[in-house]
């Protein structure tokens, strides 16, 4: 006699369907072959024999069965499987003594496996539920792992500034309907001109730098990027550019602010966002140079990364990010190939306030202005 045991099909599930047999009770069973369907919170299993023999069903169609329960015998003859259901049913038939357990016939246990099932206090039911005629060390092992409780994933506290970054993206998340667009930057020209402010001033000048110096110039041509949207439904415009810039150096997020930095050189936003840098580092903020942003950039300039799509902070109607800079070969007017270098500007907005058109003449004067830097000097 061999037992179709049902194996693990859904580490999720606790328990299957048997939702039918493919062959009847009694079948002569030639050899490997599907014997029955089984179904799993996700799909549909089918359950095969693992041999030749007479199939003696033990769990019917529509019943519900665990993991590693026997749901079938193979017996090598009919004279066995009758031999089998003779004694099952005068078992079935006589009467269980008052307080005590149905005379149910013993599998033979292993010394070694007794051991086992006594120290982990596995009963003699748990070990007849095994469906088995010899129970060996393995079989018992088996029992164990399905009847130990899972243990339980280690655990990390969220740290109190990460829970607070948590705060804003669920109600930005919340009480926001963003939209988003994305321009393809030719960077080649900021570069430079970032490396030649860098060399004249001594000061790191750098792509994002220049990006924070042409959103802050964008003021009086597009309010609506730096506005705020009140709660009767009106907008309070800002005075002057305070924008918000995204750092994290491994201490959690920090949003420091650039304040007025229209008014400001390049290579002065340069030094202040090297000591932003620092403080990031450090998690030495003051809670001024955290506040008063009507916008904000986010920078994702980490090699590889070509798109990035923030979240608008509460209170803001737009985020503006800038991804890594990636060398592109571009055919130029003559047709002839030529090694350029792009980046991906981003803009997430407030669709309440702000719509598709002015957000494309925000990006195209942030593109524009890129491209041809001189400006920003």
């Amino acid at each position: 006699m061999i037992g179709i045991e049902l194996p693990t099909l859904n580490t999720n599930d606790s328990s299957y369907t048997l939702v039918e047999w493919l062959v009847p009770d009694g079948s002569n069973i030639k050899g490997e072959q599907p014997l029955a369907v089984v179904e799993t919170s996700k799909a549909s299993e089918e359950i095969e024999s693992t041999g030749p023999g007479i199939l003696h069903v033990l769990v019917d169609s529509g019943q519900d069965c665990t993991p590693g329960q026997v749901i079938a015998y193979l017996f090598e003859s009919a004279e066995e499987r009758d031999s089998y259901r003779a004694a099952s049913a005068a078992q079935a038939a006589q009467p269980p003594s008052a307080g005590a357990e149905p005379d149910i016939t013993e599998p033979n246990i292993t010394r070694a496996a007794r051991a086992l099932a006594d120290r982990h206090g596995l009963s003699d039911t748990e070990l007849r539920g095994l469906g088995r005629t010899v129970i060996r060390t393995a079989d018992v092992e088996g029992l164990v792992r399905r009847a130990a409780p899972a243990s339980p994933a280690p655990q990390r506290r969220l740290s109190k500034r990460q829970r607070a970054v948590g705060a804003v993206v669920t109600e930005s998340m919340r009480t926001v309907p963003a939209a988003a667009a994305y321009a393809k930057v030719d960077a080649g020209p900021a570069e430079e001109l970032a490396r030649r402010l860098s060399e004249r001033t001594g000061s790191f000048v750098s792509l994002p730098v220049l990006l924070v110096k042409a959103v802050a110039r964008r003021l009086a041509g597009h309010p609506l990027m730096f506005a705020a949207l009140t709660d009767d439904d009106a907008v309070r415009e800002a005075e002057r550019a305070h924008v918000g810039v995204t750092m994290d150096a491994g201490r959690g997020l920090y949003t420091p602010v650039v304040h007025d930095a229209a008014q400001l050189d390049s290579d002065r936003i340069a030094d202040i966002l090297t000591g932003f840098r620092s403080k990031a580092f450090r998690g030495t903020f003051q809670a001024a140079e955290l506040a008063g942003a009507n916008i904000m950039v986010a920078p994702h300039t980490t090699e590889g990364l070509i798109l990035a799509t923030p979240i608008v902070f509460p209170g803001q109607t737009c985020v503006v990010s800038v991804g890594a800079v990636d060398d592109q070969v571009v055919l130029d007017a003559a047709g002839t190939p030529r090694a350029r270098r792009f980046a991906h500007l981003g803009l997430v907005y407030d669709h309440r306030v702000v719509n598709g058109g002015d957000a494309m003449a925000f990006l195209k004067d942030l593109k524009e202005e890129l491209e041809a830097p001189a400006a920003l000097g």
